[in-house]
């Protein structure tokens, strides 16, 4: 019996029109798998990262769509959707990951210990227990430094419909961010990329710190590893 074509990574973007820059989760060439977008009734920066549960119906809808049409896991393009992982999660029989803040519990294992973390959130001042407690952790426990980009000219024009940054805007306000947390913090060990645009620059924030870097694309490549989208016939056969 033939293996059947492994399913796509279905990706629940924000109404925003896409910014499909090298490295962006919007571009599809960013992965070395299929990847298939539907964008959230309802979703813009704003109305989600301010927390707002009025949308959950809809992640959790739209999951479902992209999973009975064959998608075989389920990822977003914010970060504050860690919000609604119990739910969508709950709903659909695939490997979900809605934020890049879940893969904190694993980064924590991978630096020595009494290292800290270092977060680099689209807004530091949105980002609450809530969140992180939905990707599995809490603030309480976890050795993390936070810091957003709240302010700065990429935030500004994310919150628009069609988004104007740059890469170099981009580079710049996450690398302000971060340089202000490793100048306050030098047990720093690794950084985590919150914001779905993020990945646009993780190879500037690598060469720029030496650290390990993980982010929205780091959670596509483990939900697909997750899963080879074989069928188990087709392995006794291959074997």
């Amino acid at each position: 019996m033939a293996a059947r074509t492994p399913g796509p990574l279905a990706i629940l973007r924000l109404q925003h029109k896409p910014v499909p820059m090298k490295g962006s989760i919007a571009d599809p060439a960013s992965f070395a798998y299929d990847v298939r977008y539907l964008a959230v009734p309802g979703a813009w920066t704003e109305n989600v990262t301010g927390g707002d549960r009025a949308v959950l119906a809809a992640y959790v809808e739209s999951a479902r769509r992209m999973v009975a049409e064959g998608c075989r896991a389920v990822t977003t393009t914010c970060g504050f959707t860690s919000l609604f992982q119990a739910e969508v999660s709950a709903a659909v029989p695939a490997p979900v990951a809605m934020s890049s803040l879940s893969l904190l519990p694993l980064l924590e294992r991978l630096i020595p210990p009494g290292g800290r973390i270092a977060i680099v959130t689209f807004d530091a001042s949105r980002l609450t227990e809530a969140h992180c407690q939905g990707a599995g952790w809490s603030l309480t426990t976890s050795k993390v430094a936070i810091a957003g980009i709240e302010g700065s000219e990429s935030w500004q024009e994310m919150f628009k419909p069609e988004p104007g940054f740059t890469r170099d805007m981009l580079a710049r306000d996450v690398m302000t961010a971060l340089d202000g947390l490793r100048a306050h913090h030098a047990d720093i060990r690794a950084v985590l990329l919150e914001c779905a645009f993020f990945p646009i620059v993780a190879d500037d924030v690598r060469a720029r710190t030496g650290l390990p870097v993980v982010d929205f694309l780091t959670v596509g490549d483990l939900l697909m590893a997750s899963t080879d989208g074989t069928s188990a016939d087709a392995k006794v056969a291959a074997e």
